[in-house]
Parts: structure tokens; sequence; C-alpha cells
């Protein structure tokens, strides 16, 4: 009675549509098969995996329908101008989808001319992907890939499709995906660019500032695609043999180069040093927020580059240099030249401003060499000189540590001396750029918080998975996406990133209206 049931089943589903009868057969025997099992968790992996064959069944269904209502054109142009008028039907080809592996077959010109290869106009339609997985599950595995290892990201991908991808397929994945990052994120259309509106009251004019920061963070590579200059760990001069020395490298990294690009909303009201060096319970509210951020990472190019991208992206949210400009930096010298040329290459106003914690690090230092270990009186001295430069002065903090040099000279030659001799030439060369005053009176970040946290989550948490060496084209990809999903422009980008996977490897091939072959 069961199988006459089933005959029935089959032949109506057959009735509406030749060949979805088995489909629909086969899909009331693991009705009757899942309620016969006696666990859910037996129950659940029972239909995962037989459901996935029938809907890979359905698939195949549907590509094959359209395989057979295929119209044969007269003639298929191709971009070489050669004519193909030989039509040849059931060329097949696989593609692997999340379900399965579906064969779609189509009908393939050719002219007959030496070198001039088929053309299958089908393909374009059904805007095939070169590479043979299918876009869906390729944006899958993007997604495993650009949060873990590639083997973990293997893993997940066969837990949750049944397929299984290579650790060099999932790679080339990668490396294919963001093949259009750079020119996204460079030609991307002005309106998706956020624009401040006027802030009544926050800020010098009215309008929100514009940041921009910029920092680097090394990455372990693989030996070819080290930078030149980096001599190889078995040619570097080495003090010992079993392990580094003082300020020795291994010279396996390379310095990925992170910048940054956002907004600030002012705190209400404006901090005053006290708050900045004893924040209070339930402070942050208080501080200066960071909004609409966008990053840039490259490890193929130096800071020149990446410095030169964010102030792009910069200049396209204030085109008309309207707002005020703030450059948030550690110190670095070359940085701050770049960031001076760059601004200065575009007309533009830049205030810099050194990071405040890089200069209380150097406080703590230097309170290291006048008391004694462990002195709870160091956390006060620290506190004093703090709350000096961010009031402005200084100088006096600089003639103070000096004058405690001269009353307490540390050991000549000594790991002390050198210490207070560093932190003197610190606070006197970035002097300049140290207007706390002005910067809290505005509302303005001191401090780099957004671009350390950004080498940390970009770039640290995936690519020094212990054990990774990259190479230059899966550490770029990787740090792409990673730096577009961080700056919610990620899925704008794959829909961009299809269209123009559809005209390079389609559309360019043909000069026939494709429209015909649909």
């Amino acid at each position: 009675m069961e199988e006459y049931g089933l005959g029935g089943l089959a032949a109506s589903a057959e009735a509406v549509l030749a060949g979805l009868g088995p489909l629909a057969a086969g899909l009331a025997r693991l009705a009757v098969e899942a309620g016969q099992v006696v666990t859910l968790e037996a129950m659940e992996l029972l239909v995962a995996e037989r459901g996935r064959e029938l809907l890979l069944g359905v698939v195949q269904l549907g590509v094959d329908g359209q395989a057979e209502r295929e119209v044969r054109l007269p003639q298929v142009t191709g971009a070489d101008g050669v004519r193909r008028a030989r039509a040849e039907r059931g060329h097949a080809r696989t593609v692997v989808t999340g379900l399965g592996k579906v064969v779609v077959r189509r009908i393939g010109y050719r002219s007959g001319v030496r070198g001039a290869g088929s053309l299958f106009p089908r393909d374009a339609v059904l805007s095939l992907p070169p590479c043979g997985y299918s876009w869906p599950l390729q944006r899958l595995a993007e997604m495993f890939c650009r949060s873990g290892s590639y083997a973990q990201a293997g893993e997940f991908v066969l837990a949750a499709t049944g397929v299984r991808i290579g650790g060099r397929q999932l790679e080339q994945i990668m490396v294919a995906a963001a093949a259009d990052a750079e020119r996204f994120c460079r030609d991307r259309d002005q309106a998706a660019v956020p624009q401040a509106g006027q802030q009544e009251g926050e800020g010098e004019g009215g309008l929100l500032p514009l940041v921009i920061s910029a920092d680097g963070k090394g990455v372990a590579m693989r030996p070819e695609a080290r930078r030149r200059r980096t001599r190889a760990p078995g040619k570097r001069v080495r003090t010992f043999t079993k392990r580094a020395g003082t300020g020795e490298k291994k010279g396996h990294k390379r310095m990925a180069e992170t910048g940054c690009v956002f907004d600030v909303l002012p705190p209400e009201q404006p901090r005053t040093p006290e708050q900045v060096m004893c924040p209070g319970p339930g402070r942050a509210k208080d501080r200066p927020r960071a909004v609409n951020r966008w990053y840039a990472c490259d490890i193929t190019a130096g800071r020149d580059l990446t410095i030169g991208k964010i102030s792009e992206e910069a200049e396209r949210r204030d085109p008309g240099h309207a707002r005020t400009w703030i450059a948030l930096v550690d110190g670095d010298n070359h940085q701050i030249e770049v960031i001076r040329a760059e601004a200065a290459r575009r007309g533009i106003t830049i205030t810099i401003v050194i990071d405040f914690i890089h200069v209380l690090e150097y406080l703590w230092k230097a309170a290291w060499c006048f008391h004694p270990p462990r002195d709870p009186a160091m956390e006060a001295w620290v506190t004093a000189q703090g709350l000096d430069i961010l009031h402005g002065q200084v100088s006096e903090v600089i003639s103070r540590i000096a004058q405690l040099a001269e009353d307490h000279p540390p050991r000549p030659g000594g790991e002390h001396e050198k210490i207070v001799r560093k932190t003197l030439h610190y606070l006197q060369a970035k002097q300049p750029w140290m207007d706390y005053p002005r910067a809290l009176a505005n509302g303005w970040p001191i401090a780099t918080g957004v671009i350390e946290g950004a080498c940390r989550h970009l770039v640290q948490d995936r690519m020094g998975i212990t054990g990774a060496r990259w190479g230059l084209q899966g550490a770029q990809a990787v740090l792409w996406l990673r730096a577009l999903h961080a700056g919610g422009d990620l899925d704008t980008y794959w829909a961009w990133h299809i269209t123009q996977e559809h005209q390079r490897n389609h559309l360019s091939r043909f000069k026939t209206d494709l429209g015909l072959a649909a």
C-alpha cells in the first residue's frame, strides 16, 4: 500500500514537471524514515544528509530543464572577431555547489579556426564562476577563511555543506575573492561615502572632526615573500647560536601597514585633564566616539601608500576641505613626515596629535629611574607629570625631569641614563604636536586606540595564528577582505565583485547579444 501511494505521488509530481516524480517520492520516503528514528539528533542528521541529496536533485533538474530549452543561435561572434557558426549540444561542465556537484550541459559554439576556442553563451547566462565552485559556496568559504585558518575553514565548510575543499583551493578562492577589493575602495560610488552633517556646537566650525591614523603589525611570511632588504636569518650576524640576542630579529616578518579613517562624535562636555588621568566609573560616555570607520591594510606596499589611501578616503568625505583634519600618531618621525607631505600635496591643513598613551609610557620608564622598585610614589609622580602635559606644560615637565637627572645622576652608560636621555629627547622632539588643551577643549581623541585595535583585530587575530606562514597574495587577500568586513562594506563589495567577474570572464568574450541565449 505504501509503495502504491508513493507511485501515485510520483505520477502526480511527474505530471507537474518531468523528472520531479523521483524527487517527490524520495522526499516522502525521507519523511517516513525520519518518523521512525528515535532520537532528535539522529533525525536531524538523517534529514540533513538525505535532504541535501534531494535538494541537489532539484538544482540538477532545473539546470537540465534549462539545457533542454536552450535556443540555438545562428552564430556567435567572440571578442576576437571570429564567427562561430558550428553548434554542438551536450558539452558538460561540473560545478560544485553547497549541495554537491551539478553537471551543467550547454551548447558549445566553435569556428574551426585553429587557436579560436569554443564559446558557451549559457555559461554567461548562468554566470558560472571560473574556478568550478558556485558563488554561494565561495562566499561561505570566504567567511570561514576570513575568520580562521584554512584547515579550520575546510572543516567548517565540510560540516555545513558536506563538500570538501582543500587548503590550496581555499587560498585560491580567497585570492580571487579579493581581486577587485582595491579598485572597489578607490572607485566606489561617492554616495556610499559617509558625509558629516552639520552638528551644532560640536568641534571647530560646527562640523565633525575627521581623523586619520596609521600603524603597522608584523606578519610571519614564507621566505619568498619577505622583503628584499630583509637579510635571511642564516646570513645575519648572531650573538648566540641557540637563541636571538638583545635587539636581534629573526627576519621572517613583513609589516602589514594598517590605516583608518573615522569621524569623531565629541562628548557633550569637554573632558578635563583630571578626568583623563583619573577617570571615574561610568566615564566612558564622556569620551569622544569614533564612527563611520574605514580601514585599509597593505602588506605588499609601504606606509606611504597606505597613508595615501586613507588621505584619499578622507578627502572623499570632505571634498571641500571644510572639516578639521586630525592625524593621531605614535610619534614615528617617518610617519609624521609622510602625513605632512600628503596633506601639503592636497592643500589640507592637518593637526597632528601625539598619542598620549605613548607619552605616559615614557613617563613610566623615567619614573623607574628616579624611584625605588615597587614604590607607590611612582604612580603619583607619573600622574602629576601627565596632568601637567595635558594642561600644556610640556616644557616644565622636561625641565623637571632634567633637574631630577642632574640632582640624582644615573650611572654613566647604564640603562637608566639611556632611558632618561630617550625620554627627554622624545618630549622635546614631539612637543609641537602635544597641544592637548586644544584637543580636549574641542572633544578630540588624544590616543591611537582605534588603529591599535585595528592592528589587533584586523591583522594579529587572523594573521598571527600559531604556525601560520603567509605568501604575499594570500596575505593581502585576507587583509583586504577583513578590512572591508570591518568597515561594513563587504556585502556591497561581494555583489560588485560578482558583477566584475561576470564582465571579465563572460561578457568580455562575446560580441553577440547574449540575451537571445537565455
